[in-house]
């Protein structure tokens, strides 16, 4: 019998494209809405996953090192994205993800449960239908 990680490691294309699938899921029927709902979910993504971040790796990291800067300034970025221009929920989203791709690459404080790639991908997905959503 597999293990929860040795399933995850043989099936992580699969799950990519499943979260990927389930993300243009969600967000396409939206599209025609558009309202100002769109951009609060969109940064409210973005602090949860910042904030999640920083607590599970709150004793592991630098209290004021380069990985807490960066999500500090994800976190920012969702929320002056609020306040001034859903472009800047954009570049965060964006952002995230390179983030979690720079983080496959053995960067930062490593997380056993966090897919870094599926985040990447995921977000990166996200990131372009907000793209496609704030250009109409």
């Amino acid at each position: 019998m597999l293990s929860f990680s040795e399933f995850l490691r043989q099936k992580q294309h699969l799950l990519i494209s499943a979260c990927a699938l389930y993300l243009t899921l969600v967000m396409v029927p939206q599209m025609p809405l558009a309202g100002p709902h769109i951009w609060l979910v969109a940064a409210a993504f973005s602090i949860f996953v910042n904030l999640t971040y920083l607590a599970k790796t709150h004793g592991r990291r630098a209290p004021l090192g380069p990985e807490t800067l960066i999500a500090s300034v994800l976190i920012c970025g969702g929320v002056l994205g609020l306040v001034t221009s859903p472009a800047l929920i954009v570049v965060t989203i964006f952002a995230q993800g390179i983030w979690h791709l720079i983080r496959r690459l053995q960067h930062g404080v490593p997380l056993k449960s966090l897919n870094t790639l599926g985040c990447f991908v995921v977000e990166t997905s996200y990131g372009l239908v907000l793209l496609v959503l704030f250009l109409r």
